[in-house]
């Protein structure tokens, strides 16, 4: 009789049993569903804060390149001006070299008409050493004088001048720099530069070049000009000057 009466009281324990164990994991399974939760949403902030800062950042880069081309602009409108004072001060230079070339034209017409035809003139003339012994380098000039340049064609000749064994003797220039018929005619405008590089002789004495421009056209106009040797050397790297 006792025994019956045990085995619905270990069946109402099991039922107990198991109510708290459900109970304990639906406890469990909640607190750990408060936790995810919490974790996700701290998660999300923590990527909210991230992207806020990110946001930020670029609007401090947007800021910083809107000054960049603010100052761009500004050194662009600068640099603009200044290049317009700049070109402005340029022609009004290129109006005095064209006054004085016109001015300096007009007198050798009158003191040395030989030194200018057709607003072309024998500019300048430079000699330089070469390392070597009787070893030089010369580079000459011819320039058009007038604001308005045609096209203008000619040929340049070259003598040298001085004394060998005590006689007066005349080299052509262009021959002892080995430069070809072909190259010694010339087609410009603004100007033309003639260079070579040459030996002297054996004991010969150089004293002056002559140049001779003999210009193309129906009048066939020739320009002469004459470089003194000595005055050459001593001049480096400037204009040569006339002695005629």
């Amino acid at each position: 009789m006792n025994e019956k009466q045990k085995i619905p009281d270990l069946a109402n324990l099991n039922r107990a049993a198991q109510a708290v164990v459900l109970a304990g994991l639906l406890v469990v399974g909640a607190l750990l569903g408060y936790l995810l939760g919490n974790w996700h949403v701290f998660s999300l902030q923590n990527d909210v804060e991230a992207l806020e800062q990110q946001i930020a950042e670029l609007y401090d880069q947007t800021e910083q390149f809107d000054y960049q081309q603010h100052m761009a602009k500004v050194e662009l409108g600068i640099e603009k001006a200044a290049s317009k004072s700049l070109q402005q001060e340029l022609l009004m230079a290129q109006d005095e070299n064209f006054a004085l070339r016109r001015e300096l034209t007009f007198y050798q017409k009158i003191m040395a008409p030989e030194l200018e035809a057709d607003g072309v003139v024998i500019d300048s003339l430079e000699l330089q050493q070469n390392r070597n012994a009787d070893h030089y380098h010369f580079r000459l000039a011819i320039v058009q004088t007038e604001r308005q340049r045609n096209l203008t064609k000619g040929k340049v000749s070259l003598q040298l001048r001085g004394r060998l064994d005590g006689s007066v003797t005349y080299f052509d220039l262009q021959d002892l720099a080995n430069i070809e018929d072909k190259d010694r005619n010339f087609s410009m405008r603004y100007f033309t530069v003639h260079a070579g590089d040459f030996v002297l002789p054996a004991g010969f004495l150089p004293e002056r070049i002559d140049v001779e421009v003999e210009l193309s056209g129906s009048d066939r106009q020739t320009l002469t000009r004459s470089f003194y040797w000595n005055q050459l050397l001593s001049v480096k790297r400037s204009p040569g000057r006339d002695n005629t």
